[in-house]
């Protein structure tokens, strides 16, 4: 007997043992980073202060008002009201009603305001009453004042350490090893990237991580690579040998189930298909041939499960091939992960959590017997008509689905099945081990997965599975993204339309801002850097700017959708940028005003509108940040570049009188919180366009 493969080295162990000592070392090394780089006070911001100082003030009036979430304030129209802020306490709204929160309230809300410091100081300048509503508005000098803050901050200002401490793990973009990515992962790299960035922001020590799919499928690919590659076309780009490896076993898969699709074929592709799978002289002997394959593939994969060193070697080099084309995408958006760890790291240790669950009655082998009483209880309630037609149907074929698999019971006829019946793992099994070493290792406060949304229902149940292990200190979120869909059809699109190949996608847009440039003044070093940012911040802002939960509309043919992206409202946020960056720069040089506080002159309603805009920017970050939504920070955004480019079309900074100080300074502000949060968005602004 040849003993030898009993000694043979694991690879795939040694392998993911190297992985698990770098994760660790990566996690202290984040941690050590994020100390080290520094928090920003959340309660310092002045417009935190303030509204802090309120809740000080009224706190009072009833036991109900326990933090400032208890009150509520909203910024004003200034074109309706004449005044900054207005504020109401819907505690005691519901508790006196209407008439009465007016009438007794209302004039105990102004009083306490009126006899405060912030109205012995001069900070609220006027106090009056509106209906339900006491409106405020503040002094002028203290608007000015609060500018002070950006300057001091500066590319800090907005980040807060509301989170310090914590850790969140944030998974996202997630591709398929050996296949190609599409227009689905723009959305999920993006939407993630700028999450990650927000979590930062507000004090989080953020992991990053890219959780590939390098595992399901790898036995047809070995075997297919080991049959194929000679007879296939020499690919520059290995990660293209691998999908057409790939095609072809699926075209073969497809053949194999359809005898009618199988005669269809043309004297020429039968003669293709035969260069594959061998020769054959009927449908018969060509499925045998396609079964063949099947058999020598599940082989290899259970070789590269014990990590022989041929098919673990091979699958290796598979997997860096396929990192390779990816990372070209990632380098032309900047985005790099913290880990890249596929379901090939997770997927022994979730078979081993799994047995483990199953020994103390958590997970449960999904019998006949047990499957015949769920049937049972189901027939029974549609008969009642506690169930529709519909719901009855699809549960039945779930439980016959189910039947032999291992899973976790939810109860009301929900489940999850974790792992196959001959012990052979699924993407669930995979998932359950990643969340459990997530939690072990990263001790984090929340994991947050950006995946598209058809995911949803795993998700869900994974989630409830981590309850049923007793992990109830982890805020779990399933942040799902829409399909993109041709702005004609509205049918998602498909991996064949030009717009879903990414890199092409980008290059294109970066073209069709470079020819906008021909004819400029800037050099060619400058149109390209030019041009890149604003066809990446175009696609970026574009993306952000919407609900992510919906679909979102792009043309099938480059150039409209580049055309989609510059008219989206990114371009126009980093031209609003670049043009307050060109005003300052002409200040001649020693002409540059010393910022001072208590600054006397009188603001108009739209430089306060401006200095109330920047001054909330903390808060919008903590907002978007609570909610997941970045679509608020876009929103605020385009807000003030409208009101910066009003405020640019009646004010100058610099006239024939000199500099004028307070515009200069709205300036300055403006641009360096605008640069922040494009920052945030993961955009370079340009300093010129």
């Amino acid at each position: 007997m040849d003993t030898s493969a009993l000694f043979q080295e694991n690879v795939l162990a040694q392998q993911n043992q190297k992985l698990h000592a770098q994760t660790l070392l990566m996690i202290e090394k984040l941690r050590k980073q994020r100390e080290e780089y520094g928090y920003v006070p959340y309660s310092e911001y002045a417009l935190v202060r303030l509204l802090n100082a309120f809740f000080e003030i009224l706190s009072p009036l009833d036991k109900s008002i326990q933090s400032l979430n208890d009150l509520e304030f909203d910024f004003v129209d200034k074109s309706k009201f004449d005044a900054d802020i207005c504020v109401r306490i819907p505690s005691l709204l519901r508790k006196y009603k209407g008439g009465e929160y007016v009438s007794v309230i209302i004039p105990k809300i102004k009083n306490l305001i009126s006899e405060s410091f912030l109205f012995q100081k001069g900070i609220v300048s006027k106090i009056e009453t509106v209906g339900i509503y006491v409106n405020i508005s503040f002094a002028d000098s203290f608007l000015f004042d609060s500018l002070g803050d950006i300057f001091v901050k500066k590319s800090q200002f907005g980040e807060s350490d509301v989170h310090r401490g914590e850790d969140v793990v944030v998974d996202y973009s997630s591709p398929n090893v050996a296949k190609h990515l599409h227009a689905g992962h723009i959305r999920s790299t993006i939407i993630g990237q700028v999450l990650a960035n927000l979590y930062t922001a507000t004090g989080y020590t953020t992991h990053r991580v890219n959780h590939i799919n390098d595992w399901g499928g790898f036995g047809f690919l070995i075997e297919g690579y080991e049959r194929w590659a000679d007879l296939l076309i020499a690919y520059e780009n290995k990660n293209d040998l691998l999908f057409a490896i790939y095609t072809m076993y699926r075209q073969g898969e497809k053949l194999a189930k359809s005898e009618s699709d199988f005669l269809s074929l043309s004297p020429e592709q039968l003669q293709e298909l035969k260069k594959f799978y061998g020769d054959f002289g009927s449908y018969q002997e060509f499925v045998e041939h396609f079964n063949d394959f099947i058999t020598a593939s599940k082989e290899r994969f259970l070789l590269l499960e014990k990590g022989n060193p041929k098919e673990t070697l091979l699958w290796q080099d598979m997997v860096k091939w396929s990192l390779a084309d990816f990372g070209e995408f990632y380098d032309l958006l900047d985005i790099h992960h913290d880990y890249v760890l596929g379901e090939s790291f997770y997927a022994e240790m979730g078979l081993n959590l799994v047995m483990s669950l199953y020994e103390k009655g958590i997970v449960k082998l999904y019998s006949e017997q047990v499957a015949q009483q769920d049937i049972a209880q189901l027939e029974k309630a549609f008969a009642d008509g506690a169930i529709i037609d519909k719901i009855y149907e699809a549960a039945i074929s779930e439980i016959k689905r189910d039947i032999g698999a291992y899973v976790i019971d939810f109860g009301n006829f929900e489940r999850l099945v974790v792992l196959k019946g001959d012990k052979s793992s699924i993407y669930a099994t995979r998932d359950l081990g990643a969340l459990k070493y997530r939690v072990e290792n990263y001790a984090p406060k929340k994991v947050i997965y950006e995946v598209g949304q058809e995911q949803e229902d795993h998700f869900m149940n994974l989630f409830k599975a981590a309850r049923k292990l007793g992990i109830d200190d982890v805020d779990f979120r399933f942040v799902y993204h829409g399909f993109y869909v041709d702005s004609v059809s509205k049918k998602k699109l498909s991996s064949r339309d030009g717009a879903s190949n990414v890199k092409k996608l980008i290059t294109e847009a970066i073209a069709y801002f470079e020819k906008k440039y021909e004819d400029s003044q800037f050099s060619p070093d400058e149109i390209k850097s030019i041009a890149r940012k604003l066809a990446i911040g175009s696609i970026i802002l574009n993306d952000i700017k919407q609900d992510k939960k919906n679909p979102v509309a792009i043309s099938s043919d480059i150039q409209e959708a580049c055309r989609t992206f510059e008219e989206s409202g990114g371009a126009y946020i980093l031209y609003s940028i670049a043009r307050a960056k060109s005003i300052l720069a002409k200040v001649p040089a020693g002409e540059t005003p010393t910022f001072e506080e208590g600054y006397a002159e009188s603001l108009t309603n739209l430089e306060k509108d401006l200095i109330l805009g920047m001054d909330r920017y903390p808060m919008i970050i903590l907002q978007a940040e609570e909610t997941d939504n970045p679509a608020l920070l876009v929103e605020w955004a385009l807000m003030m570049c409208r009101l910066y480019n009003s405020y640019y079309s009646v004010q100058r900074v610099i006239t024939e009188e000199g500099i004028q100080k307070k515009a200069y300074f709205i300036t300055k502000a403006f641009a360096q919180v605008l640069e922040n949060a494009m920052n945030l968005c993961h955009i370079k602004t340009p300093e010129r366009v």
